[in-house]
C-alpha cells in the first residue's frame, strides 16, 4: 500500500484528492473515574459478566485510554463504558487514563461512538441503530418512529408479543421505501399482535416481497383480509416450510411458502411477479 503524503507527481493528496479532517485532536488527561459519565441514549446494552471479567483481572494494557467526550464541563465516556464500570469496581483505581475531545451535543457522541467502532470490533445491530438515532440517521429515526408508534419494542432477543430484533431488515426496506415499509410493518404488527407472537423477518420479508409482486400491494382489500385471516403463525410456518424445501433460500422462499398459503383453496388465486406461485 502507498504511504506516501504526496502523490507520484509530488501533489499532497489532501489537496490533490480533497481529503477532509472531521474534528480536532484529543488531550491525554487523567480523570478520576467518579467524574466520568456515560449516557445511555448511544451505549451498548452493559454485559454484567465482561465487567465481572476486568474487574476480576485488570490490566491497564489491555485498558488502553477511554475515549471521551467534554461537553458543558462535564465528561462523557465515548467508548469505554465496561471498562469504566469495571474500575468502579476496584477500590485500587481511583483515574482513568481519558483521551478528551470537545463535543458540542450529544449527536458528536453518538457519532464518534459510530466511527470508533466501525470496522474496529463489532457492534451489533441493535447498538448500531440506537446511535445512529441520537446521531440523526434519517432513516434509523424513521424507523424508530414507526415502531414506537407500532408498540414495537427492539430487542436481541425477540420472544414475546410486541419484539422485534431484525432491526438490519428494518433499516434496509426503509430505505428502499418508507410508506410501503410503514404498510409492511403495520400489517405484520397487527397480525402477530393477534397471535401474541414476536414480529419475524422472515414474515416481514415475505410479505414485503408479495406486496411489490401483487396489484395494488398491501391497498388489495382481498389481499389484506387473507393475509388476516390466515394470520400470524400460519404465514411464517409456511415460510419456514418453503425455506426447508427448496434449494435457494432467503426472502424468494419465504415469500413463496406464503404465498402459496395464502392461495390455499382458492380459484381465484393471487399472482405475485417474481414470486414463484
Amino acid at each position: 500500500m502507498d504511504m506516501k503524503e504526496t502523490t507520484q507527481i509530488g501533489m499532497d493528496k489532501i489537496a490533490r484528492y480533497g481529503w477532509v479532517m472531521k474534528d480536532a485532536p484529543g488531550e491525554m488527561i487523567r480523570i478520576d473515574k467518579d467524574d466520568l459519565l456515560v449516557h445511555p441514549a448511544y451505549q451498548r446494552d452493559l454485559i454484567v459478566s465482561k465487567v465481572k471479567a476486568i474487574s476480576a483481572a485488570w490490566s491497564w494494557i489491555a485498558l488502553g485510554v477511554l475515549v471521551v467526550g467534554l461537553r458543558e464541563n462535564k465528561y462523557w465516556v465515548i467508548d469505554g463504558q465496561h471498562r469504566l464500570v469495571a474500575a468502579k469496581r476496584r477500590s485500587d483505581i481511583s483515574a482513568l487514563p481519558c483521551l478528551v475531545f470537545q463535543t458540542s451535543d450529544l449527536k458528536d457522541e453518538a457519532q464518534g461512538f459510530l466511527d470508533l467502532n466501525t470496522g474496529r470490533k463489532p457492534v451489533s445491530a441493535i447498538a448500531r441503530q440506537k446511535a445512529l438515532v441520537v446521531a440523526g440517521d434519517e432513516v434509523a429515526a424513521f424507523v424508530a418512529e414507526v415502531c414506537q408508534s407500532l408498540g414495537i419494542t427492539i430487542t436481541p432477543n425477540a420472544h414475546s408479543p410486541g419484539n422485534l430484533k431484525c432491526i438490519a431488515w428494518c433499516n434496509r426496506r426503509a430505505a428502499d421505501d418508507k410508506d410501503e415499509f410503514r404498510a409492511v410493518m403495520t400489517l405484520a404488527t397487527e397480525i402477530c399482535m393477534a397471535d401474541k407472537m414476536p414480529v419475524a423477518e422472515r414474515l416481514l420479508e415475505g410479505l414485503w416481497r408479495i406486496n411489490a409482486g401483487v396489484e395494488d400491494g398491501l391497498h388489495n382489500k382481498r389481499l389484506v383480509k387473507r393475509i388476516r385471516e390466515k394470520g400470524a403463525r400460519t404465514l411464517l410456518d409456511a415460510a419456514n416450510r418453503a425455506a426447508a424445501y427448496f434449494n435457494y433460500g432467503g426472502g424468494k422462499a419465504w415469500a413463496t411458502g406464503i404465498l402459496a398459503e395464502l392461495n390455499k383453496g382458492l380459484i381465484n388465486r393471487f399472482i405475485v411477479t417474481g414470486v414463484d406461485s
